[in-house]
């Protein structure tokens, strides 16, 4: 393991590899810590999850980053069912501007 390099409200991150680990000191670190290939995406990890907000336009790595990070299971739950909404929901398709398309014949 790296060493720590932010601390905030019993949660820490630090340095490992091409990366960095946002862990919850309050939780087993199997269950309370996730890999972040950002420093900032992991200070806003804590952040979010201190305050209890969850992002509706992040993705789903990052909010299964949250509810693991969570103690509160009622957040973790909410994370975890907007995971399962997004996937349910498919991938959005691209936009398709026809005009164009019509041009470069």
């Amino acid at each position: 393991m790296g060493n720590q390099i932010y601390q905030k409200q019993g949660f820490i991150i630090f340095h490992c590899g091409d990366g960095y680990i946002a862990q919850n000191l309050d939780k087993n670190f199997e269950d309370g810590h996730t890999h972040l290939k950002n420093f900032n995406a992991a200070k806003r990890a804590i952040d979010l999850v201190i305050k209890k907000k969850i992002p509706r336009d992040s993705g789903n790595y990052f909010l299964e980053s949250l509810a693991r990070l969570s103690e509160d299971e009622k957040y973790s739950r909410e994370c975890r069912e907007l995971i399962s909404t997004k996937k349910s929901k498919g991938k959005k398709l691209g936009f398709y501007n026809e005009t164009k398309v019509q041009r470069g014949k």
